[in-house]
């Protein structure tokens, strides 16, 4: 069975005239009310961070990777941990809580370095004609 709380008993008139009100500070009006109860809950979130220290890309990369693919205001955490004081070499697996429940994860599982690419690819087409709608934020 459910159980409820009483009631709290309202809080009585406070001797606050108009004039006081209006006066006050802004941001720093006087209390008018019920004194306010701030709690406080803190929790511990643990990162986990996959190094290798002869991976053929920097953190930089990575970073600029992330900004491209992922431009979701929650990654911004993993930018900055990515960008922050790391171990020596790459990270290769990172896996960071973004909230409570939600963890941003990113793994390099098959990785292929190939620097004998055709400048062909890169050529950009005569008939492209570029959206400016597309990517407003870029």
């Amino acid at each position: 069975s459910l159980q409820h709380r009483k009631s709290l008993p309202p809080p009585g008139r406070l001797p606050t005239t108009w004039e006081e009100y209006a006066g006050s500070a802004p941001g720093a009006p006087p209390q008018l009310g019920r004194p306010q109860v701030l709690k406080t809950n803190e929790k511990n979130f643990k990162a986990l961070v996959g190094m290798c220290e002869d991976f053929p890309l920097t953190v930089e990369v990575l970073v600029d990777l992330l900004e491209v693919v992922a431009p979701f205001k929650h990654l911004d955490k993993l930018r900055r941990f990515c960008t922050a004081r790391l171990p020596p070499g790459f990270p290769v697996c990172v896996e960071i809580p973004l909230l409570a429940t939600i963890s941003a994860k990113v793994t390099f599982q098959k990785f292929e370095f190939n620097n004998k690419i055709s400048d062909k690819i890169f050529h950009i087409p005569a008939s492209y004609r570029e959206d400016a709608t597309r990517f407003p934020d870029l």
